[in-house]
């Protein structure tokens, strides 16, 4: 067997402390021994010469109190102005510095108060960020045995700076809490914690209702939920997590995956969603222990077009309501993270006006089982219960009836074989009415117009598609007055029953136009496509027109009824 290598051995080193840390962080209850432990460990973590913590100074509107490693008697603490050096460009910034030398950067500020009398070569400085706060920064001076910091080590310290964030804000309303779980077991304690990083288990952003529940298997779970609205305010990142295992460790891992989803949350608009995920997958498989993983389902929307990327990962796909009926939303599946860093996530792109409300639900969900009969509750039950809610003028929300339907069948005792979570998110944008009853006529279409545009708008297509889509609407009106129905001689055209219906599916917005008069087949269509007469113009036959606006076209004619099918991709 041959001898780990000292790469290895940092690394293994560097795991090891961060998981040590991590547990002493949830338990310090004085600020003093939190920064002080803090800085200790990152030294380890970082093998470095000096690390310091520079913490934003409330009274002031920008400058930073420097606590080190370094022990030097000083009358009055070091504090950096505001936006003055390195530091104050990342903690204005909010984005790392890695510089090989300071003394040559025009940016390094040395306060004069500073009597340590360290030169520093190489730094590594990073931002302590809390959702869109910046609570200050960290930074690593002067690797040990390296003359700079690499992406490895910055990739380390960022993740060490997150624990560190978001155990600063919690650190005064938790203290109350660890006082009195002290005096009950461990789990108590842990499952407390935990749970703070859970967001209220409603919010609502714009249109966007967002609804939880969580139940855990045990005192501790390691399901979680979360949402972010990104900044500037038109995107809404949300999801559920599933980390395998329980107990402490699944604990551990929850909070670490909460921890960076939140603290990375922002990337999503500036990388790219699928590019985001690959990254938060890589992080968390320098940290899963062999064996472990997070599953995980989640989903970025923008809120006025009201589209959304979503990757599902290791979690049942989402289901979708679409106005008449729950269904899969279907995409590409991809393994939990934490499994292999090379895996490059797929994401799908889907149109919130397909569906009224999107239920995502982990495995404990559907493997409650029943006292007695131990039927599952995914055998018929989960299907059924989504079938009878009632989605409409109900005293209580759809995702309240599903979890009384789920209590209920899993009785007065029942077998928690997982930790459960839903989350429902639910369009509250008032939607069109799906049915136009008119007769056909000149005078008549321009209400037809208007039924089209009303639900381009609804779907969320942009101005020129929606002008696309009314103009092709158009088109085919055109032609039901001037070829379908009989009209006189000299007359523009007749006039007769026309009938607009709209449904959604996971791929398409669709109209189909039912009306009595004489109708055409895909075949003579389609000769007006290919071979147009001159009569084909805008405001006549124009095959051409309503073949380039819409990707799906059938005609359907019988000698009693005609039905013209349109169906506008949603992407």
């Amino acid at each position: 067997m041959t001898n780990p290598s000292p790469q290895d051995e940092l690394r293994s080193r560097r795991r090891s402390a961060l998981i040590d840390v991590a547990r002493r962080l949830s338990s310090t209850e004085n600020i003093d021994d939190l920064i002080d432990d803090i800085l200790g460990t990152s030294r380890e973590v970082m093998d470095c010469e000096v690390c310091s913590i520079l913490l934003h100074v409330e009274e002031t509107e920008g400058d930073l109190q420097i606590r080190s490693t370094l022990q030097v008697n000083q009358s009055s603490p070091v504090t950096v102005p505001h936006g003055k050096g390195i530091a104050g460009q990342v903690f204005t910034t909010r984005e790392p510095i890695n510089i090989e030398d300071a003394q040559k950067d025009p940016r390094h500020y040395t306060p004069s108060s500073d009597k340590s009398g360290l030169v520093t070569r190489a730094m590594l400085t990073i931002p302590l960020l809390e959702g869109d706060r910046c609570l200050g920064v960290m930074q690593a001076i002067n690797p040990n045995n390296t003359p700079h910091f690499d992406s490895e080590d910055q990739d380390i310290f960022e993740t060490f700076g997150s624990l560190i964030s978001v155990t600063l804000m919690r650190l005064e309303s938790q203290k109350i809490a660890i006082r009195e779980a002290q005096a009950r077991q461990e789990l108590d304690l842990a499952r407390e914690i935990q749970q703070s990083f859970l967001p209220e288990p409603k919010t609502q952003f714009d249109n966007l209702m967002l609804e939880a529940f969580y139940e855990p298997a045990s005192e501790i779970g390691g399901d979680f939920y979360f949402w972010h609205l990104l900044e500037p305010g038109n995107h809404v990142l949300f999801g559920i997590g599933d980390v395998t295992g329980k107990g402490l460790p699944a604990a551990l891992d929850m909070t670490r995956a909460s921890t960076l989803i939140a603290s990375t949350a922002q990337r999503c608009l500036a990388i790219g969603f699928d590019q985001w995920v690959t990254e938060l997958n890589e992080k968390l498989c320098r940290f899963m222990t062999a064996g472990r993983f997070i599953a995980i389902n989640c989903v970025l929307l923008h809120l006025p077009r009201r589209r959304a990327h979503l990757c599902i990962a290791g979690l049942p796909n989402p289901k979708f309501f679409d106005g008449l009926a729950w269904r899969d939303v279907t995409a590409p599946t991809n393994p939990p993270l934490g499994i292999a860093p090379t895996v490059d996530y797929q994401t799908t792109k889907a149109p919130l006006g397909a569906a009224q409300q999107l239920l995502l639900y982990s495995d404990g969900i559907l493997e409650l089982t029943q006292e007695g009969s131990g039927a599952a509750f995914e055998d018929e039950a989960f299907e059924s219960t989504l079938a009878n809610l009632t989605m409409l003028d109900s005293k209580i929300s759809p995702l309240e009836q599903v979890v009384s339907a789920w209590r209920e069948f899993g009785g007065p005792r029942p077998a928690y074989l997982d930790d459960a979570t839903l989350l429902m998110a639910s369009d509250l944008s008032p939607r069109p009415p799906t049915d136009l009853a008119f007769t056909c006529n000149p005078d008549n279409i321009g209400e037809a117009r208007a039924f089209f545009e009303e639900w381009a708008q609804y779907a969320g297509f942009d101005e020129q598609t929606t002008g696309l889509l009314i103009l092709g609407a158009d088109e085919v009106l055109t032609n039901i007055v001037r070829h379908a129905y009989p009209c006189p001689e000299n007359a523009v055209g007749g006039e007769g029953p026309v009938t607009c219906r709209v449904k959604t599916d996971h791929d398409a917005l669709i109209f189909n136009i039912d009306h009595r008069g004489s109708g055409i087949s895909n075949e003579e269509f389609q000769k007006l496509v290919t071979e147009p007469s001159p009569d084909t113009r805008i405001g006549g036959l124009g095959g051409h027109v309503i073949n380039e606006v819409f990707d799906q076209i059938d005609f359907q004619t019988t000698p009693e009824h005609s039905r013209i099918t349109l169906a506008k991709n949603w992407l």
